[in-house]
């Protein structure tokens, strides 16, 4: 492995805003391939593979500006199909413990933020449809001891007008049967 290469590589990721360790560079490539000569397109793979989505953090992750952080968060949630608002992507930069050597449990670390998140706003889901449950039979039962309260004075004035017609038609026969009533 040649020290140049190595040094060639880490100047093209340093041209892209990613930082990287020779030591963590000779690990990579060594992991990868072995102790070869490195051709130039083998150095564009890599430069390509560590810049875009590679296995290792650059040095001092907590260099990582704000955009890259934020572009981390994105593709995490993205494989995870969640959307996430742009205050949770803040929050969870934020809250996250950058300083990981190892990019695939640094994107475990926001994997695990971000399910926490979901869980949360699922708990808040639920919460929101209990209490308006709650209200939807709240205004129900009202509603239906209102409509029951009606439908019992409208039953009751029914009833009452049916037992005063009864009256006047039982005060009509009586007059009428009194009318072919024969002296005694």
């Amino acid at each position: 492995m040649n020290q140049n290469q190595i040094k060639a590589i880490q100047s093209r990721l340093k041209s892209r805003n990613q930082k990287f360790t020779l030591e963590q560079l000779r690990t990579y490539i060594f992991t990868h391939y072995h102790d070869e000569e490195l051709t130039e397109d083998q150095m564009s793979v890599i430069v390509e593979k560590l810049s875009a989505s590679s296995e290792m953090v650059p040095t001092g992750a907590g260099e990582l500006s704000h955009a890259q952080k934020k572009t981390l968060i994105q593709q995490v949630a993205s494989t995870l199909d969640v959307s996430l608002p742009i205050e949770q992507i803040k929050s969870i930069s934020q809250k996250m413990d950058w300083a990981i050597s190892d990019r695939a449990e640094l994107k475990t670390r926001i994997q695990s933020a971000i399910i926490a998140w979901v869980d949360h706003q699922i708990e808040q889901d639920k919460r929101q449809t209990d209490d308006i449950m709650q209200q939807v039979e709240t205004h129900l039962i009202a509603g239906l001891e209102e409509s029951n309260e009606h439908f019992s004075g409208k039953t009751r004035a029914f009833s009452r007008r049916v037992e005063e017609a009864r009256d006047k038609f039982r005060d009509s026969e009586a007059e009428i049967l009194s009318l072919f009533k024969v002296p005694s």
